[in-house]
């Protein structure tokens, strides 16, 4: 399962992609949200804290 020290890495991860989710509606465009989703997937998969 998840890492305790690891959970504060998802929960940061889940926020950028919402936050990049957030920005389509605004400007009509998806590139900003592809971005987040890019780091977002990465950092919710890591297996070492990015988050300190």
């Amino acid at each position: 399962m998840w890492k305790r020290e690891l959970l504060k890495n998802k929960l940061y991860a889940i926020a950028i992609i919402f936050l990049g989710a957030l920005s389509i509606p605004i400007e009509w465009d998806v590139t900003f949200f592809l971005f987040a989703v890019l780091v977002g997937v990465v950092l919710f998969f890591e297996k070492e804290n990015w988050i300190v």
